[in-house]
């Protein structure tokens, strides 16, 4: 029980300091990719093809999901690089209680009950089960204080990301169909 709240403060920050790079890459490759494409569509727009209409809008829904993951993975990288200074900077106290259990064996018992509590609720309507995952990693960690990474709604990222993704692939062949189109 006690080694959830440990394993979490060490698993995510990790996951976020490996993906940092690749992240980025793929922001600025499907980033340029969408530039392209919208200058294209909006200069087909103004000489006055109403084809190029479809791939605009297409290109600017693909332009906002790389806006808005870019923006999410510099919180997360700023958010990750905040916490290693304070873990840096914290020092561990204990105390121990008069039955002989430390304070934070039975605060791990809590967060580990909180945990449990908050992923077992779904009240969510877009991807509940990852709301619910969010809130439990929140309660497990001790709170945002303790895990600023976990502040930003992991559903946006996540659709967000996901539209990054699609952006490069997606946007280059809406550059061939507005090309063919013009």
């Amino acid at each position: 029980m006690s080694a959830l709240p440990g394993a979490l403060s060490v698993f995510l920050p990790l996951l976020v300091r490996l993906l940092r790079g690749p992240g980025k890459l793929m922001v600025w490759v499907n980033g340029v990719i969408v530039a392209i494409l919208l200058w294209l569509t909006v200069s087909a727009v103004a000489e006055g093809s109403l084809g190029a209409w479809i791939p605009l809008v297409l290109g600017a829904i693909l332009g906002a999901g790389v806006l808005v993951f870019g923006i999410r993975l510099a919180r997360l990288s700023r958010y990750v690089d905040e916490l290693e200074k304070l873990q840096d900077q914290t020092i561990g106290t204990e105390i121990v209680t008069r039955d002989g259990r430390t304070l934070s064996e039975d605060d791990a018992r809590q967060r580990f009950q909180d945990a449990s509590f908050e992923a077992s609720q779904r009240t969510a309507r877009v991807m509940p089960r990852v709301h619910a995952a969010q809130r439990a990693a929140i309660a497990a960690a001790g709170g945002t204080v303790e895990a600023p990474y976990l502040r930003d709604d992991l559903r946006i990222t996540i659709i967000s990301g996901a539209l990054a993704a699609l952006a490069g692939p997606f946007g280059f062949f809406l550059l061939i169909v507005t090309a063919i189109i013009t």
